[in-house]
């Protein structure tokens, strides 16, 4: 078969179409050629070859023709050749222009709606150059125009017409805006028609020319303007009250606003008119019309504000109080836009409404560019939706806008310290990630990624920020909030607060805003007090407890962020405006309290700003309602523990102990207490290493002294409930209970300093020991009626243990346990050591032994109150005293011993033996006797045992031990005893001496000496009163004087009788000085050797035959 013929030359086609007599059937066969070329590049390049030439005149001359069918076929293909690129190309200037012209007329003169509407289309699609289009713009937008005013009527024409306008638009902007006026009023006024299509038509075409003609042309505001006073107006009036058609006009409302532009602001009258379609839309019932009112105002924001003022320096920190020229003339535009804003915020019950609000109002944001850094525009602009929303609180509608502001508000004070990092200096930006970000999701995606144009903010707005922070913390309504919204709201507040006085700070390294920056450290203390003391002090309720937490971080935030040399500096002072002060100074303080010296802080006085906040976050603990967590007592600790330690610390102390005057019940005392607890532990932290610093500071040390005394002052007076209720069962069990914690929390710190003090320096540690106890002891002296009263009234309460006399014996118990006291104690005796030191008192031992000597003074009231009670406190001193005295080597350091504790020693055992029945079984009389065999070792080791001199001296306490009811204390006595009767004069009695008394069998003598025996007490008796024979008598005395010695059969006990010979003389005592011994003790210390010679008495031979008839 013979291959099919080739199809003809493109060059042969063309010209048989040109020559084709039949138009109609010529132009459909050249349409569909040109269709088969479009995809084949050289058959479109021969086509464009032979259109300039022969097709063109021919499709020009034709579309005018009178035969719809010839004509309709010639625009399409004239159409295809102004649109395909290869083809258009090949079209001269001055063909071009032949072409439009051509165009122009037909449909401006044509009589068929098809050819008007191709007409416009070729205009549409065609690709010539913006230069040819240009020359003809104004005569192509008339007929324009026209087609969309067609007199046919036709929507498909006015469609065309539109794309027209929309590609003109595309390829020459700048013309098509200058020619505005022109085409821009067939459209809008379009907005308002019955024909939905229509409506949609215009708005769609006016979204896509609005970047070329807004803001607007003054010929077409006018033009406009001429319009809505003539017809658009009453028009949307009208349309507002058809339910139906509402959103219609709300919708034209917006773009005749927008394209009204500055024109309206000149034209009062029309804007009052034009502004009562929102007015009565705004109020509308309907939620989506209130949406597309919104929406549309808007437009207010771009007609008012139609582009974004900007710097001529990016990132340029500029003064909000500056003055601008247009500043103040913006003002009242924006308080016409936010008025709405702020009325359906507050009134809104839609997410999506009240959604929609903001979007408009970050657009008016955005729209304000630098302007929005002006103080006053921020207060006008940013300020009251800031404070609508947060006055509505993060419920669940509110969460996603309320969180949207924070973060807003969050971005614009992180600005000035993010500007500061970006020039090299670190300053940590705390990140906000608390708010959920994704409940704003939709806010964003309304944004249309406008960002804020915010700058480096000065110090002369802070009164605005803390303005905006305090309706962040608004006390009413964070009373109403669940704790889960408390703790959203206060971290963003923390995390905001934090920012601002790292902005603070900034301006502070700046000398030319010192002023400024130093006024604000004022403000942001009084901040922390006019929120937090009205916030947490005075109420009642369940978030309480989490606010005092974030009271204590916005301290820190200061107390961290800020210089301390600008904190503690005399140049920032701040009146001391606290009302708890106020109300401490008329606190009733007791007469008989002798306190430390310290100066307390009254109101209004000028103090720093670290004296400040110290001051402020004990007020608020002092007010808080609830129960102090031990959480928030550490971070009060911490607090305190930051600050300057002279100043702050001295103030802190002072508080304290101004506060005891104040307490009301026991639960406010164990509150401090805890308080001290903490700041105790934590000092005894930071003194360690800083030991010979402080002990060389006076100021230092003395204020560390006073405050480490703290709970001796606070157990002084108990609260005045626990002394009211003490009738009730249940109240003295609650008390009982009180006073054991109160007691853990006091000697807790005690054991620490007292073990501490081992791990140190041992110099250091001396002096510091010695000091502090010296402070105790003279706090004991100066409130020893106190300290008494107390002691009784625990006592009489029957309470297991007494806080104070605890506490005391507590720090007794740890001193004497001490490590550099026990090195002390235990150094070897040396012959330079001894022949030195004579008596001179070593300080640190002297201060130890005289705090042991005042807790066994106190402790002997508790035992006269309650004997057969189990004294933990006063065995566990005894107990750490006897290990203590074993340690004592130096003969210096025994005397020492029995020179400060032994008149405290000698009632101790007077008082055991007189109630020994009732103590007998108890653990007390067990550690008296350790300790009393402690002290025999002493005299033994040191060898004072056998120093006569020393032992008189000691005779009371001797004969108090010799003659204790306890077997082993009064046996162990003994050869301390013997020793100090070792140098009485030879008796006229010597046959029945004491040497004889050591010839007796071992037995005997072993039940001579027991004093539990009642049989042996008459002869352990005699043997007392023969070694009480020391010192001889004068004649005249022997005369004055006689005894009488008896044996009361009944009682089986020799009676011992003195009697006066002459009246005493006045004045005179016959008990010796500091003697506590029973009047038969002192009857016996006045015997002497020479009434023995007297006939009265009976000679030792017939007193021991006697002793022998009884048994």
């Amino acid at each position: 078969m013979p291959p099919p013929p080739a199809p003809p030359s493109v060059e042969r086609q063309v010209a048989e179409i040109a020559a084709e007599p039949d138009r109609a059937s010529a132009y459909a066969r050249l349409l569909h050629l040109q269709r088969a070329c479009a995809d084949d590049p050289s058959a479109a390049a021969d086509l464009a070859a032979a259109s300039p030439s022969i097709l063109l005149p021919l499709l020009l001359r034709d579309a005018g023709d009178r035969d719809e069918a010839v004509a309709a076929s010639a625009l399409k293909c004239l159409g295809f050749t102004l649109y395909h690129p290869v083809l258009v190309s090949t079209v001269s200037g001055q063909m071009a222009q032949s072409v439009l012209d051509t165009l122009i007329q037909l449909i401006m003169t044509t009589q068929m709606k098809a050819i008007c509407n191709l007409g416009v289309w070729c205009i549409s699609v065609q690709e010539l150059e913006a230069v040819v289009v240009d020359h003809r713009a104004t005569s192509l937008l008339t007929a324009i125009v026209h087609a969309i005013d067609n007199p046919f009527c036709s929507l498909s024409t006015t469609f065309e017409a539109a794309q027209a306008i929309m590609k003109l638009t595309s390829q020459n902007p700048e013309k098509m805006r200058e020619l505005s006026s022109i085409w821009v009023p067939p459209i809008y006024r379009r907005l308002l028609s019955v024909d939905k299509a229509e409506r949609d038509m215009a708005e769609r075409c006016l979204i896509k020319v609005s970047s070329v003609v807004l803001p607007p042309q003054s010929l077409l505001s006018k033009a406009i303007a001429s319009d809505l006073e003539h017809s658009l107006l009453s028009c949307m009036l009208n349309m507002i009250h058809d339910p139906v058609k509402k959103v219609q006009a709300v919708k034209s409302w917006g773009w005749y606003i927008s394209l009204l532009g500055l024109h309206v602001v000149d034209n009062r009258h029309l804007l009052n008119k034009i502004l009562k379609v929102p007015e009565q839309l705004f109020i509308d019932s309907d939620t989506q019309v209130q949406i597309a009112t919104m929406v549309a105002w808007r437009n207010l924001v771009n007609a008012f504000l139609p582009q974004a003022s900007e710097t001529l320096v990016p990132k340029t920190k500029i003064s909000p109080i500056e003055s601008r020229a247009d500043t103040n003339a913006q003002l009242k535009k924006i308080r016409l836009i936010m008025m709405p804003l702020g009325r359906i915020l507050s009134r809104s019950h839609s997410i999506a409404l009240s959604s929609s609000c903001l979007s408009t109002w970050h657009h008016l944001l955005y729209k304000l560019g630098d302007l929005i850094n002006q103080l006053p525009i921020l207060e006008a602009a940013f300020g009251p939706v800031l404070k609508i929303v947060f006055s509505i609180g993060p419920d669940i509608q509110n969460k996603p806008l309320y969180s949207f502001c924070v973060n807003l508000f969050h971005e614009y004070i992180s600005t000035k310290v993010r500007d500061m990092a970006s020039h090299g200096e670190y300053l940590p930006i705390p990140l906000n990630q608390n708010l959920l970000s994704q409940s704003c999701i939709h806010l964003k995606t309304l944004m249309d990624g406008q960002c804020i144009r915010w700058l480096p903010w000065d110090v002369t707005c802070f009164d605005f920020h803390l303005d905006i922070l305090v309706s962040i913390v608004n006390p009413e309504l964070l009373r109403k909030m669940t704790l889960e919204s408390v703790m959203t709201v206060m971290d963003s507040a923390t995390h905001i607060f934090r920012l601002l006085v790292q902005g603070v700070q900034v301006d502070c390294k700046a000398k030319c805003a010192n002023g400024n920056a130093q006024i604000c450290v004022a403000k942001v203390c009084k901040f922390v007090k006019k929120v937090f003391m009205d916030l947490v002090g005075k109420q009642n309720n369940n978030n309480c407890s989490v606010l005092l937490q974030y009271a204590f971080q916005f301290v820190k935030v200061i107390l961290e962020e800020l210089d301390h040399c600008l904190l503690a500096s005399g140049i920032c002072v701040i009146g001391l405006d606290i009302e708890h002060i106020k109300e401490m100074e008329y606190a009733d303080c007791s007469p008989k309290l002798s306190y430390p010296g310290m100066k307390s802080y009254s109101y209004m006085e000028m103090v720093s700003p670290e004296v400040y906040m110290i001051v402020l976050s004990l007020s608020i603990v002092a007010e808080f309602t609830g129960e102090l967590s031990h959480g928030d007592a550490e971070q009060l600790a911490i607090i305190i523990c930051l600050s300057n330690f002279q100043d702050n610390f001295h103030a802190a102390v002072s508080f304290m102990y101004k506060q005891i005057m104040l307490l009301t019940d026991n639960r406010l005392r164990m509150r401090w207490l805890m308080v001290w607890n903490k700041i105790a532990k934590r000092l005894n932290g930071q003194i360690t290493p800083n030991l010979k610093k402080i002990i060389c500071d006076a100021g230092v040390h003395d204020v560390l002294y006073q405050f480490f005394c703290y709970p001796f002052f606070a157990f002084l007076l108990p609260g005045r409930k626990s002394t009211l209720c003490g009738s009730e069962s249940s109240s003295e069990s609650y008390l009982s209970l009180t006073h054991d914690l109160e007691v853990e929390v006091a000697i807790e710190v005690y054991r620490s300093i007292c073990a501490n003090s081992n791990h140190g320096p041992e110099a250091d540690h001396k002096v510091f020991l010695e000091s502090f106890c010296g402070f105790v002891v003279s706090i004991i002296d100066e409130n020893i009626s106190l300290f008494q009263a107390n002691i009784e009234y625990c006592s009489e309460k029957k309470f297991k243990n007494c806080a104070i006399l605890s506490t005391l014996g507590e720090l007794v118990s740890g001193l004497l346990e001490n490590g550099h006291i026990l090195n002390y104690a235990i150094k070897e005796p040396t012959e330079a050591s001894e022949e030195s030191a004579g008596y001179s008192q070593p300080s640190i031992l002297l201060c130890c032994l005289r705090l042991v000597s005042r807790f066994m003074g106190l402790s002997t009231i508790v035992i006269k109150a309650n004997p057969t009670t189990q004294h933990q406190i006063m065995s566990r001193v005894f107990s750490s005293l006897s290990a203590f005295a074993g340690y004592l080597l130096l003969k210096k350091d025994v005397l020492l011993f029995f020179e400060i504790i032994g008149e405290q020693l000698t009632e101790c055992l007077s008082l055991s033996g007189t109630l020994y029945r009732e103590m007998q079984h108890g653990e007390t009389i067990n550690q008296i006797e350790k300790l009393w065999l402690k002290i025999i070792m002493c005299l033994k080791t040191s060898k004072l045992i056998n120093d006569c001199s020393f032992l008189q001296k000691q005779q009371m306490l001797l004969q108090a031990a010799v003659s204790h009811p306890h077997r082993p204390i009064s046996v162990a006595t003994t050869p301390a005893w013997r020793a100090s009767r070792s140098d009485i004069s030879t008796l006229q009695h010597s046959s029945f001496s004491l040497s004889k008394l050591d010839k007796l069998p071992m037995e005997r003598r072993k039940d001579l000496t027991d004093p539990c025996t009642p049989h042996n007490a008459i002869a352990l008796e005699e043997i007392d009163i023969l070694r009480k024979f020391k010192h001889p008598i004068s004649e005249s005395e022997k005369n004055d004087e006689s005894i009488k010695i008896s044996v009361g059969l009944g009682r089986k006990r020799l009676k011992i009788m003195k009697y006066s010979m002459k009246p005493r003389e006045p004045g005179k005592s016959t008990v010796p000085p500091g003697n506590f011994s029973s009047k038969k003790d002192t009857d016996a210390d006045a015997f002497s050797s020479h009434y023995m010679e007297s006939k009265a008495c009976r000679k030792p031979e017939l007193i021991l035959e006697m002793l022998k008839r009884k048994r």
